[in-house]
């Protein structure tokens, strides 16, 4: 993984919509347990590469002029519960955002592309205020069950093997976030039926794709 991919990321969050002002922020696991960081207060469309940071993983600043962005303890917490993930990211984007300031939870069990994608389930995680103990736990813990998470009253975040996946799985999503709002004059999503959601979510398994609490 590159600076350069980091880039393109910043920008395709930027021109997607999925940001605005210093909202979001991506890191990415380089070699050493160093990570390769945003900064905090840009705009992600304005990032270049002298303005990325390498910081260990208390966040202390290693290579950069600018200062680590708040959140890095949600990133940490997900490196530490995944170590096999090598990229996470943070953005608001708006229909996944809608169903995170509603305190609504997100079901993505209405497709089967979802569940082999993503698995039967995203995770939601209950309002903290910003740096309020006990976050970065919750999030450990969303890490260790699913692939992605709404955090309630600020929005999603989403991790992977790499950034490609990592922004795979944002964009997904937010699609699934956006059908679902959609359908909601119609009735809203239908679930699909037990078996099939086991189903797929066994095909899920045997990509490697699973989170932890999802293996046998």
């Amino acid at each position: 993984m590159s600076a350069e991919e980091l880039l393109r990321a910043c920008q395709w969050l930027d021109q997607k919509g999925f940001v605005a002002n210093h909202d979001g922020n991506i890191s990415m696991r380089l070699p050493g347990n160093r990570f390769l960081v945003t900064p905090t207060a840009f705009r992600k469309g304005d990032i270049g590469s002298a303005d990325l940071l390498v910081i260990d993983i208390d966040g202390k600043v290693l290579s950069g002029r600018h200062r680590v962005f708040s959140e890095w303890q949600l990133h940490r917490a997900v490196f530490q519960a995944r170590p096999g993930m090598g990229a996470v990211i943070h953005c608001h984007a708006p229909s996944s955002t809608a169903f995170a300031v509603s305190g609504r939870e997100l079901a993505i069990d209405f497709m089967p592309e979802a569940i082999v994608s993503l698995g039967p389930k995203i995770a939601h995680v209950p309002y903290h205020r910003p740096g309020a103990e006990g976050m970065s736990q919750a999030v450990h813990d969303a890490a260790r069950a699913a692939n992605a998470a709404l955090l309630m009253g600020h929005g999603p975040l989403a991790w992977g093997l790499d950034l490609t996946m990592a922004l795979a799985r944002m964009e997904l999503l937010e699609h699934l976030a956006s059908i679902a709002l959609r359908s909601v004059p119609l009735g809203g999503p239908t679930r699909l039926p037990p078996e099939e959601i086991e189903a797929l979510s066994d095909k899920h398994r045997r990509a490697g794709l699973a989170a932890p609490s999802l293996l046998p």
